[in-house]
């Protein structure tokens, strides 16, 4: 049986071999990657026998951020909250362009019986890639989720698409036609009683190797 062997200078021996039965068809010929790749990477193959490293979709990193005080804010019509606060913040840098951000989270809002709805912002700017944001329909504003008077769950994953800092981070508006409140982490109420509660929000940041 065929194989390579390289022997070490202490004596021992590093071999490959051939596979213990023949190809079935014809001959295999696998072509090397012409460089390293990145700590953690595998070689994979492409199906046409060219070698190349890749990730093997482990997560690499994990940014999270729990906010349990509360916070409120009058919010006119069709206007934007935008909580860019590093108390539900999440700050990250992908190590590859190529990767993914998954990012889940919670956020437990009170009004006065209105729907809130939430968006996925980075660094004050809506994320508007693909798998972030529901789809367009006339002039319905696209969102993340949304809910009146109770936890909203956040589940995204979106390409990273570059090595930038990204600072995620939520938005939130109402259905209301005038000014109401906003409030995280409480009901509407703030009234001081055992029949009220007080909540957390949280976002986590994973990047996922591609």
């Amino acid at each position: 049986m065929s194989k390579i062997s390289l022997k070490h200078s202490g004596g021992n021996v590093v071999s490959l071999n051939v596979p213990t039965s023949a190809p079935t068809s014809s001959d295999v010929a696998f072509k090397l990657p012409n460089a390293d790749g990145t700590s953690g990477q595998a070689i994979v193959t492409d199906a046409s026998g060219n070698l190349s490293f890749a990730g093997t979709g482990k997560i690499l990193q994990v940014v999270s951020t729990t906010k349990t005080a509360v916070a409120s804010n009058s919010t006119a019509a069709s206007a934007i909250w935008s909580y860019n606060d590093a108390s539900l913040r999440a700050t990250i840098t992908a190590s590859s362009a190529s990767n993914f951000f998954k990012i889940t989270g919670q956020v437990v809002t009170g009004s006065n019986g209105l729907a809130v709805s939430v968006i996925l912002y980075d660094n004050g700017s809506a994320v508007t890639t693909t798998g972030a944001l529901g789809d367009a329909s006339g002039s319905t504003r696209r969102s993340l989720n949304g809910t009146d008077n109770a936890t909203i769950p956040i589940h995204v994953y979106i390409s990273c698409a570059d090595t930038n800092e990204h600072k995620f981070h939520y938005a939130f508006y109402h259905n209301s036609g005038s000014t109401n409140d906003i409030n995280l982490n409480r009901p509407d109420s703030g009234t001081d009683s055992d029949r009220r509660g007080r909540y957390i929000s949280n976002i986590t940041v994973e990047e996922v190797a591609a």
